[in-house]
């Protein structure tokens, strides 16, 4: 009789983590980084002011914990039975996944970033540190899939990191401006299959 009550604070728990990010989001889009409180961080997403704290100890903590979650989820993956292909496409998979599955939060994390650029503090250095390391995951994995064969040596491994990068930058910003005008699961399954057939090109 005890594990329903489980799932349901747990329920509750993802509920109120969920909405906390959101709220954040939306105000650091409203008002920039630096003038966004944990308190109203609290207040706009309808718990008390101190949830933020209780929940997560600080602003900062909050952001990083949905930048985490949200990294993690388009990284490229480590696992050494996967192709060096495999492991540049996957970016591409799972940030078609992640909008398949919860469009509304993948939406908010995105124009997080995106106002990144207006950021000069925290949060502009957290989001060039990742595309950094997301770039040069790309990088290695082009360099794996032409030792291994997956890969075309046609390509210099820069080029199609820093061309991707562009590319999903690109592709999302334009998905987050006109969600309705987009069909980014179209967009993105396109993408996979021209970069598929380029790098597999001899």
């Amino acid at each position: 009789m005890s594990a329903p009550s489980r799932r349901s604070q747990r329920q509750r728990v993802e509920e109120s983590s969920r909405r906390l990010a959101e709220a954040a989001i939306e105000l650091i889009a409203e008002k920039g980084y630096s003038n966004t409180t944990a308190q109203e961080i609290g207040i706009r997403a309808g718990y008390s002011r101190a949830m933020v704290r209780e929940r997560f100890g600080s602003k900062e903590a909050l952001l990083e914990a949905v930048l985490r979650d949200y990294e993690g989820r388009v990284d490229v993956p480590q696992e050494p039975e996967t192709s060096g292909l495999q492991r540049v496409l996957a970016p591409i998979l799972a940030l078609r996944d992640f909008a398949s599955e919860d469009p509304r939060l993948l939406r908010a994390v995105l124009s997080l970033n995106f106002e990144a650029l207006h950021d000069r503090d925290v949060l502009r250095h957290r989001i060039q540190s990742w595309l950094s390391q997301l770039e040069e995951g790309i990088r290695r994995a082009v360099t794996d899939g032409q030792e291994d064969g997956s890969v075309s040596t046609s390509w210099a491994a820069d080029e199609v990191a820093s061309e991707m990068i562009a590319a999903g930058i690109g592709y999302a910003y334009g998905w987050v401006l006109d969600p309705d005008a987009v069909d980014f699961d179209r967009v993105l399954t396109r993408w996979h299959e021209r970069v598929r057939a380029r790098l597999t090109q001899q």
